[in-house]
């Protein structure tokens, strides 16, 4: 047997069933033969044993050709892929955020920092894999049922967004930039609501307990509700740029809701309780001061951004009216 019917004996036990085998081996017989005369008439000479071994590496490996006979398969195809490797890469930005934000927690409560930072990365690992996978068998099944093609069939150019005639002349915020902020608050809400554990330090007889004070109670619904709020006006800003008079509304309602959540708080003068069962009273009420100084000081400069911020939206909200 020569090398050429080696070649296509091989790819006879690779061609997909149900095929009519001895056409398509005649066919590429026939190729085969068309390629080697046409080296031979450049050649002037018969060619050799390696020069039609060469012929055939680059006509294809016998499976790879094989291939070409049966039904294309793709696990998510080209149509839906953009889906969903936008889906993945949301799903994997608050798969990590909500390990991490977990992580931090086991890290300060954990006697071993360095063992929690090795099982906080292990767990990131491990639920990314996770994540990766569940999103990847849902689209898989979304491909296998067809609604992609009844999707993008019934796709319309008219329900485009006209971002040309956006007035405000600012940057617009890129469309990673929103979805970002739409993952950061749903991990926000997710620690807030006590979904991801809260990272207190607990006292193991050696170190210091830092215990929230009642005003985060007080003002822990308030502070809920800003949070989804503003989560809401960054999934607007992401998915309908065009709302400018909802996001002008979210914008500003939430900035002016943020400053006066801020002004309560402050107005407490005291937010965290440092206790300690081995460290002096003299020693760990300087802590405690100096730990509640710090925390003044954020929510000062917090206000501040948030004064601006409110400016700047109530600013654009004129511009564009104008």
């Amino acid at each position: 047997m020569d090398l050429i019917d080696r070649y296509l004996t091989a790819i006879r036990w690779n061609l997909p069933r149900g095929s009519n085998a001895e056409d398509i081996l005649a066919e590429l017989r026939d190729v085969i033969g068309n390629r080697i005369e046409e080296r031979e008439d450049r050649l002037g000479r018969p060619l050799g044993e390696k020069e039609v071994g060469a012929v055939l590496r680059d006509f294809g490996h016998p499976l790879v050709v094989a291939a070409r006979y049966g039904v294309q398969q793709w696990l998510i195809g080209p149509d839906l892929f953009p889906f969903y490797w936008f889906a993945l890469k949301i799903m994997l930005a608050v798969s990590l955020l909500v390990t991490l934000l977990s992580g931090v927690g086991d890290i300060l409560t954990s006697g071993n920092p360095m063992q929690a930072i090795a099982q906080t990365l292990s767990g990131a690992w491990w639920s990314l894999l996770g994540n990766a996978g569940l999103v990847t068998l849902i689209f898989a099944v979304i491909e296998r049922t067809g609604w992609i093609t009844g999707y993008l069939g019934r796709w319309s150019p008219e329900h485009l967004p006209d971002l040309g005639n956006l007035k405000i002349k600012t940057k617009p915020q890129s469309m990673w930039e929103s979805a970002f902020e739409v993952v950061a608050g749903i991990g926000i809400i997710l620690w807030w609501t006590g979904v991801i554990p809260l990272p207190v330090v607990h006292a193991d007889g050696k170190g210091l307990t830092l215990a929230p004070d009642s005003i985060w109670t007080t003002m822990w619904l308030p502070i809920l509700v800003l949070l989804v709020a503003r989560t809401v006006f960054n999934l607007v800003q992401w998915l309908r740029p065009r709302w400018k008079a909802v996001r002008g509304v979210l914008s500003v309602g939430t900035a002016a809701a943020a400053i006066a959540v801020l002004a309560i708080v402050y107005q407490a003068g005291h937010w965290v309780t440092v206790t300690s069962a081995t460290m002096p009273a003299g020693k760990l009420a300087e802590i405690d001061r100096s730990t509640n100084l710090s925390i003044r000081y954020a929510i000062i400069a917090v206000g501040l951004v948030l004064v601006l911020r409110c400016g700047k939206e109530l600013w654009q909200l004129y511009a564009a009216r104008r």
